[in-house]
Parts: structure tokens; sequence; C-alpha cells
């Protein structure tokens, strides 16, 4: 999967430039940075980014919020908020914006990165029409079948090491592939089978067959990848496994 070319819009100098050598770590082009609305709009209509880093407070003028409307509207592309502003008035005007993300400052660049990789492999499964979709997936006993454009998937239930929740849709983990579905982690809890698959975060279900080993510090590993475990799923957890 090829990687997004990133533009920034932050006012602070100091994080924007944390920000742009995050991205160039982890192999990302940025495409420059804009610290008020109306730069950032021109910016980004000469420019054309791939995906946007938004802050909400800018220097002058209309904020971030404003300006995700404008992505919507004229740039098409995912967005995601990276700020400190979290009041309940401006997290209401930000859920009518759809972002595809949202990092909280401080933030570590883990997060960053893994916030940046689901929303680019969500919009690059939309636009591909990659998209899958349990209503239309034939269910049997062992496995079901996935649209994937014109063709049918076959998929058994073995086969998914994880699922893990992303915005309003969910990832379905295999050793060698992942697929997206339209439809939350909850709902998608209520079609795999019981037997085998278990909750263990509010952004995780796992395998049960596929869990490698399970740490001290509330982490379990499956094909390599570390999954948290909240305390609430934690018995639950040690109940279903075999311990000798």
């Amino acid at each position: 999967m090829t990687k997004p070319r990133i533009f920034i819009v932050e006012d602070e100098p100091i994080i924007a430039a944390f920000l742009e050598q995050c991205l160039k770590d982890e192999g990302y082009e940025s495409l420059g940075i804009a610290d008020s609305f109306d730069e950032a709009k021109t910016q980004m209509v000469h420019l054309k980014p791939d995906l946007i880093l938004l802050d909400i407070n800018l220097s002058n003028g209309p904020d971030g919020v404003d300006l995700a409307h404008f992505v919507n509207q004229q740039i098409g592309k995912p967005f995601l908020f990276v700020t400190s502003n979290t009041d309940s008035q401006t997290l209401e005007r930000v859920k009518l914006t759809n972002p595809s993300g949202f990092v909280m400052k401080p933030f570590k660049k883990i997060d960053l990165v893994t916030q940046i990789e689901l929303a680019w492999h969500a919009y690059q499964v939309r636009t591909s029409n990659m998209q899958v979709d349990f209503t239309n997936s034939v269910l049997a006993n062992t496995h079901f079948f996935i649209k994937d454009k014109q063709k049918l998937v076959k998929l058994a239930y073995s086969d998914i090491t994880y699922a893990e929740a992303c915005d309003n849709y969910s990832i379905l983990h295999t050793k060698d592939a992942k697929f997206v579905v339209s439809y939350s982690l909850k709902h998608v809890e209520a079609k795999l089978p019981v037997q085998e698959f278990l909750r263990v975060h509010r952004t995780y279900m796992v395998n049960i067959s596929q869990i490698s080993q399970i740490n001290p510090k509330s982490l379990l590993l499956i094909d390599g990848k570390e999954i948290p475990v909240s305390e609430a799923h934690r018995s639950e957890l040690l109940k279903r496994v075999n311990l000798f």
C-alpha cells in the first residue's frame, strides 16, 4: 500500500516541526505546513494532499473545524484532528465533520502513525470499491464469503486472527490480509461465533485459538501483534484459555 502525501495545518511551530519529523521518520512525504485557515485552503487546493492533519485552534480567523468542512466539500480526502481542544461544544462541532481520526496532544509518534495508517487504509478500501458488508456475505458453519469488488472471497472464521475497531468501521485481520467492514465492532462481535472469539478491549476482539502469549502487563500477542487487554475483560480471557 502506497503511503499518503500529507499536509499539516498547525499554528504552533514546535508542534508542527515535530509532526513533520514524525512523518519523515516513518517514510511519509510532508507537503508542507500552514498555520491559518486561508493559507491552508490555498495550499491544499494547489498541493492536492492525500491526507491532512488538522489542528483545531488556528492563529487567525476560522478554526480547524471550519477547515474540515472545506476539506469535505472541496478536497474530498481523509483528515485527522491533532488537538488538545476537547471541550464538549468543540467535540459536538467535530462530530459533524466526520473526521478519519482524532489524536490528542500531547501524543506519541506511534499513536499518530497508527491513526494515519488506519485512516489511509479505510480511505483506500472505500475508493477502490473493496469495502465489504456483512449483509452481502454468505454465511456457513465454518466460513463466510465476503464481497470484494465483483467477486466473493471465502474467509474461514478460523483464519481471522483478530478484529479491530476503526471509527465507524471494523477491520478483520488474517495472517495474510485485512478486510474492512462497514459495521461497528459491536456488530461484528454479534456475527462471529462466541465460542471462538472474545472481546478483550473496547477496540479489539480476538480469535482465542490464535493467541500465542499473554503478558503480565495486560497485553496478549497474536501473529506478532501486541493487543491490549482491559481489566474488565482480563478475567474472562483467563477463564477461556486452557491454563495448565
